[in-house]
């Protein structure tokens, strides 16, 4: 039996666009929204916040495009919403658990060992 959130995400990811075209659009409009509201806040000038501006802000963005081109891949596959959400959000962490182990030198104990071993198991179990 198809829900209202099954029909309208087969009505959006359903559609002829590419789903990169999707991302092109979605940003676009995030980044119009973004801009509105760093004028209105009234902080720092442009100039000041781009020289204060890291590699932190490219890095993400980048990683965003990503991630979020394999959402509309995997709902164009005909994943559910809920199901591709949770299992991106797992991977990710499990993903970034080496990154900040090795980089930020961050600690990892059993309890956070036992806690990644039942997230794979998680996955396993509802993507099965």
């Amino acid at each position: 039996m198809l829900t209202p959130a099954t029909t309208f995400q087969r009505e959006v990811f359903q559609a002829r666009s590419t789903p990169l075209f999707s991302v092109v659009v979605t940003y676009a409009v995030a980044l119009i929204g973004s801009v509105i509201l760093f004028f209105l806040s009234h902080h720092h000038t442009i100039i000041t916040n781009v020289k204060q501006l890291n590699i932190a802000s490219v890095t993400m963005g980048l990683a965003i495009i990503f991630i979020e081109f394999g959402y509309i891949l995997c709902y164009k596959a005909g994943w559910s919403a809920g199901t591709t959400a949770v299992t991106v959000n797992m991977t990710m962490t499990i993903i970034l658990i080496p990154i900040v182990i090795l980089v930020f030198h961050q600690g990892f104990t059993v309890r956070n060992a036992i806690g990644v071993l039942l997230a794979i198991v998680s996955l396993v179990l509802m993507n099965s």
